[in-house]
């Protein structure tokens, strides 16, 4: 947890410098088309919440597009635990979507429904007027999904927050 942690300060870190730039679904599966571990890409509507000192929940919207460009939609929540002080406003998220199995020599699925399930791991970010931030979440299908996303909102108006510690999503196809 420790090398979680440092990623996750340094994630934080570039993205307040203006050192990460988000990108797209497609641009995402542009740059990694010929990985054996990276499926597609999750872009969610995340809604805006209060920090409670020890956690909030926020809603999920979200499209998966797999590297095929097959899409699927999901609906989801999103639990932060540990320190989480100030209130967010309503963001834009794109997970990068990685699958393990391929690691091992295993094909990778390009099955769209992959993503249902809950996942589990750390997150970090700050909000003064924009925000910054990244998540690392693993779960999902046999438990050998991978998400990971850093966060850069330069709106001026994101809100007033500072969040870390442990994040539980649980994701569900949409019909």
């Amino acid at each position: 947890m420790k090398r979680f942690g440092s990623i996750a300060a340094a994630a934080v870190a570039a993205a307040t410098l203006g050192a990460c730039q988000q990108q797209t679904a497609q641009q995402l599966n542009t740059a990694n088309a010929n990985s054996q571990v990276y499926v597609g890409a999750l872009t969610c509507n995340v809604s805006g919440s209060t920090g409670y000192i020890f956690g909030s929940t926020k809603d999920l919207s979200c499209i998966y597009l797999t590297k095929d460009g097959v899409a699927q939609a999901y609906d989801g929540k999103i639990r932060k635990f540990g320190i989480d002080i100030g209130y967010t406003k309503a963001a834009h998220l794109v997970w990068h979507v990685y699958q393990l199995g391929g690691l091992i020599g295993d094909a990778t699925s390009p099955n769209p429904r992959l993503l249902a399930g809950n996942y589990g791991g750390e997150q970090a970010s700050v909000a003064v007027s924009s925000s910054a931030g990244g998540n690392w979440l693993y779960g999902g299908s046999n438990n050998q999904i991978v998400l990971q996303a850093t966060q850069l909102q330069d709106s001026g108006d994101a809100g007033y927050n500072l969040a870390y510690g442990i994040a539980e999503m649980g994701l569900t196809l949409k019909n």
